[in-house]
């Protein structure tokens, strides 16, 4: 594509994976922000709070498990549109609980929803990658981090957009921002459908006869490559520790350090900042820096600074904002970095490839959040912390064994 000029379509295209990934990253970032008021509607502990996470990633995993298998022989574009559609339609139906169950009950259907908010937004994110490898292959390394950055983008504004919305004397409220952003997906999933159809014969999914025929041959061939479960493991660790800040870091200021609901919200977002910062200035750093020595370096660092975050629970609050909005910065780019690994070992498997990664997501929404809410039950906030913060360093180690094709 270096030279190429895109077509209006492929603009409009780009655009919208764009907002995609923007929506999909205020539904998910906006859990942490938003548990107090679910727990106070549900009536529920921390870690049935957790589960919330737990069940929704059943679903993610389901997801890409199949999809990692059958994954090539779609049309990925068709598929983001689904994921999207579906993604909508259950934050409209969580949006919906209150009216018609009472406050202390619902727990169940909540449950049950998630699982198919998970399966919507774990379709965007296992065939994103993929698509936007395939439909703009030169530009990909440019390309995908600046999706990614919109799901920083939607990740820093979660928090803002659910204290906007959401009321703690009103715990039922909890649910407005699920109805918004639902609606908002639903309504692009509408125009994406129509760019789909314009776009698609300038594609390599305009005829998908040889590209089943090549997936078909032999559809396990990544999981059968142990880079695939390094990458993977390597993906849990890291995002564990982020999927525990997204579903605790504002509870952590609010129980341990008595910080106010809006400002213990707007410390998630610090570290989304800082994580947009970077992935808009990444193209610049991946000129510099290759994915894994960036991954290397910058996680290493990250490590130490919110290791120092968590020995200074008494410092200045303005000294804590700013290790946070660091340690985004640092950490930025870490998922884009592992999708540009993995798609570049794999470069003809990039579905299942990015199932790699993806998978890695899933398990630690799985796990990571109710983990987290046990030791917060047993041991206290700053327990659960140290204990990502230690899955974060080991994430560091399982890259530094992955033997990648530029470094054989």
């Amino acid at each position: 594509m270096n030279g190429e000029r895109l077509s209006g379509s492929k603009k409009l295209l780009i655009a919208l994976c764009f907002v995609m990934y923007l929506l999909y990253g205020m539904y998910f970032g906006g859990f942490g922000a938003n548990s107090g008021n679910m727990m106070a509607f549900f009536g529920i502990s921390e870690s049935r709070q957790g589960m919330i996470m737990t069940v929704q990633s059943i679903g993610c995993i389901v997801m890409a498990v199949i999809l990692g298998v059958i994954g090539e022989r779609v049309n990925k574009l068709k598929g983001l549109l689904l994921g999207v559609l579906v993604m909508g339609l259950a934050g409209i139906l969580i949006g919906t609980i209150p009216a018609f169950r009472a406050q202390g009950s619902g727990y169940g259907t909540m449950l049950c929803f998630s699982v198919i908010g998970g399966i919507g937004y774990i379709t965007i994110d296992l065939l994103m990658n993929g698509a936007v490898a395939d439909v703009f292959r030169e530009k990909k390394s440019t390309l995908l981090p600046l999706v990614h950055a919109f799901y920083g983008g939607g990740s820093m504004l979660a928090p803002l957009f659910v204290s906007m919305l959401a009321d703690p004397s009103k715990p039922a409220s909890f649910s407005v921002p699920y109805l918004v952003t639902g609606c908002c997906a639903v309504i692009l999933g509408i125009v994406f459908f129509t760019c789909v159809r314009k776009v698609t014969p300038d594609t390599l999914y305009a005829d998908m006869a040889p590209i089943r025929a090549r997936a078909a041959a032999n559809p396990f061939e990544v999981f059968r490559d142990i880079r695939a479960w390094q990458y993977f493991l390597c993906c849990f660790l890291y995002l564990s520790f982020q999927t525990g800040l997204v579903a605790w870091l504002p509870r952590f200021f609010e129980v341990r350090l008595g910080t106010p609901y809006e400002t213990a919200n707007s410390m998630l977002t610090l570290y989304f900042l800082g994580a947009l910062v970077i992935r808009l200035i990444s193209p610049a750093v991946y000129r510099r820096l290759s994915a894994r020595i960036y991954y290397l370096l910058s996680i290493s660092a990250s490590v130490a600074v919110f290791a120092v975050f968590l020995l200074l629970p008494s410092a200045p609050l303005m000294l804590l904002r700013l290790l946070l909005v660091v340690t985004g910065l640092l950490q930025g780019i870490a998922v884009p970095s592992l999708q540009l690994l993995v798609t570049d070992d794999f470069a003809d498997r990039t579905a299942s490839a990015s199932s790699a990664i993806v998978l890695g997501v899933s398990l630690s929404a799985l796990l990571a959040p109710v983990i987290m809410g046990a030791i917060i039950e047993s041991a206290g906030y700053l327990a659960s912390m140290w204990f990502i913060t230690v899955l974060l360093a080991l994430s560091v180690a399982v890259l530094v064994t992955v033997k990648h094709k530029a470094t054989e």
